[in-house]
């Protein structure tokens, strides 16, 4: 369903075809937004796209679109042209894990892309126009691990990092403007990302996309690091105020020793 309209005001939504980005699509939905649907995998979208307006009634458009290249930014770009979008959620994101030296490299500049370059491009674009209305809503999904360096996901969680100092900074620069922005630092979700992640031998037990989704939109332009779950709040404050980054870093790195084992004993085979 397509509403070219200048009065409409839309929320663009990348990587909505999954885990906790469809999830921020259907909790928009239940707010009656216009949503702009963006992802690569096109017949995925388009039924989202059909389900979410015939459930909730609010007009969607679909942009599929490879968000770690410059082509997929322009195409986002000019697919959006003359449409209003005040509200900009940064989730697309991906993941590479393992013993950093048997990772490819050009899987985790593809990361870098994705998750960093992507989101401060969208945001620069959006919010120029979000500053001459007066008015506005950003929020990236960082990560928990976007704190401290941690080993077997070094890539990723430096990613996260840069999101969270990224977003703290534009968020001073841009809230005198009328343009609100935060970020959101969830733990393990139960997403795609942890699909080859072992829970059984840890305490954790991973947050529901639906409960990510509903407690960073409450929150959005009111708070400006969200951190969903007590125990990613207490990971987050002792880490910030109680033990020393290398005390983190080392027992995140224990955590993820533990979650990652099937495939790092897949790698060790591999490797003997």
């Amino acid at each position: 369903m397509t509403h070219n309209t200048n009065e409409t005001e839309w929320t663009l939504v990348t990587g909505a075809s999954g885990g906790i980005g469809l999830a921020y699509v259907k909790e928009l939905a239940k707010k009656k937004h216009a949503l702009i649907l963006v992802a690569r995998n096109e017949s995925k979208l388009d039924k989202i796209s059909e389900e979410i307006t015939k459930v909730y009634g609010v007009p969607t458009q679909v942009i599929s679109a490879d968000l770690s290249s410059v082509n997929g930014i322009e195409k986002i770009i000019n697919e959006t042209r003359g449409l209003n979008v005040t509200t900009l959620i940064n989730n697309a994101g991906k993941e590479e894990s393992g013993h950093f030296l048997n990772l490819s490299t050009q899987d985790m500049l593809s990361s870098i892309a994705l998750n960093c370059s992507a989101p401060m491009l969208l945001t620069h674009h959006f919010s120029e126009r979000m500053v001459k209305n007066g008015s506005g809503e950003i929020l990236f999904v960082g990560s928990i691990v976007g704190f401290q360096g941690v080993p077997l996901i070094a890539n990723y969680a430096a990613t996260k990092s840069y999101l969270i100092a990224f977003a703290e900074g534009i968020a001073s620069e841009l809230k005198p403007k009328g343009v609100n922005v935060s970020i959101a630092a969830p733990g393990f979700t139960n997403t795609d990302l942890a699909s080859e992640m072992d829970f059984s031998k840890t305490p954790i037990t991973p947050l529901e996309a639906s409960f990510v989704a509903k407690y960073t939109l409450d929150r959005l332009g009111k708070q400006r690091i969200i951190i969903p779950g007590f125990i990613n709040k207490f990971l987050y404050f002792s880490g910030k105020f109680i033990q020393p980054r290398k005390m983190n870093t080392f027992a995140f790195g224990r955590v993820f020793n533990k979650v990652l084992q099937t495939k790092l004993n897949k790698e060790k085979a591999v490797e003997a």
